[in-house]
């Protein structure tokens, strides 16, 4: 389950390595993940009731400190959120006359001198013809063309496919893009490490939803304010891929168990999903709250609780094919 409270991290941790461990594919582990995470959540509590005399003879306020705690955590997430909202850009569609309708999500990376947008092949393949559009900055803006671009595609429509989306940007032509940051170097997982269950780092995935509750359009203006989706979480076991038919060297499957969020104590509905194709997946320490791009979500399969991405090392490999060809430059 996304957005837990610091206490829960090393519990969350034991969870993960015993459902690894101990599942068949016959289990249903959207069910099982949430039993695990309901039982941790209260022996959570048995223990603090256990700890709150203690506390209260060194005159500690314990409850007062979790809070703090959980605060803090709330906090430095929204600051990342709002750190890599200007490299993860929401996509609309619209012509004269018409409101502008958000499609997908997309990064935008810089590899060389190169520029590109990584995002999902099905959201390019619903524009259609359509001219692509964007906000100018990170938390909105004028609402402008995307720069002409050239768009290599793969996808077949199956549900395991790679869903790869690379649109090259011409670098002369980015005109108030280029105040936008553009992620590169130690900034995307160059060298497709494994995945982290351990407890120094977190997922983070970031995207836009298509609900009309996360964003407002001024017609007038052509100016967007908008909300970003994000959710801190972590990958699922191994079996769990085996049990979803998925590729555990081609995508990350991450835990997202929409019935099961919970921020500073309070269980909460997200926003649906739709419009967060083509967002980030982003591997994040603890400690620095710094860490690489390492997939494109392409996928939320609600039935099995998962947010599920294509590894980047797949979009890096079609951007280099395109790089220094014709289109690029």
């Amino acid at each position: 389950m996304a957005n837990f409270s610091p206490i829960l991290i090393p519990l969350l941790y034991r969870r993960n390595m015993c459902l690894s461990q101990n599942m068949s594919k016959g289990i249903d582990f959207a069910k099982e993940r949430r039993i695990q995470g309901r039982s941790l959540t209260s022996t959570v509590r048995e223990l603090m009731a256990l700890v709150q005399p203690i506390a209260e003879q060194q005159g500690i306020d314990l409850q007062t400190r979790i809070d703090e705690a959980s605060a803090r955590c709330s906090e430095e997430q929204g600051h990342l959120a709002e750190r890599l909202q200007e490299s993860v850009v929401p996509l609309f569609i619209g012509s004269s006359g018409r409101e502008p309708d958000r499609i997908g999500s997309c990064v935008l990376v810089r590899l060389d001198s190169d520029f590109f947008a990584f995002t999902a092949a099905h959201v390019i393949r619903d524009a259609g013809e359509a001219r692509l559009l964007a906000p100018s900055e990170g938390k909105g803006g004028m609402l402008m063309p995307l720069p002409p671009c050239t768009a290599h595609l793969r996808f077949s429509g199956a549900d395991n496919d790679l869903d790869i989306a690379v649109l090259v940007l011409p670098p002369r032509e980015l005109g108030a893009f280029q105040r936008r940051v553009f992620l590169s170097g130690g900034e995307i997982d160059q060298d497709d490490k494994p995945d982290d269950q351990g407890l120094a780092s977190f997922y983070f995935v970031l995207g836009y939803s298509a609900s009309r509750t996360q964003v407002q359009v001024s017609r007038v203006r052509r100016h967007i304010d908008q909300r970003s989706f994000h959710c801190r979480t972590s990958p699922v076991s191994p079996a769990e891929y085996a049990a979803e038919q998925l590729s555990l060297a081609d995508h990350i499957a991450l835990d997202f168990d929409h019935k099961e969020i919970v921020i500073r104590g309070t269980r909460v509905s997200p926003p649906k999903l739709k419009g967060v194709s083509g967002g980030g997946i982003f591997h994040i320490s603890r400690e620095t709250t710094q860490g690489p791009l390492v997939a494109i979500a392409t996928q939320n399969r609600r039935g099995s609780r998962l947010i599920v991405g294509t590894r980047i090392k797949h979009f890096l490999t079609a951007a280099r094919e395109l790089k220094g060809s014709t289109r690029v430059r």
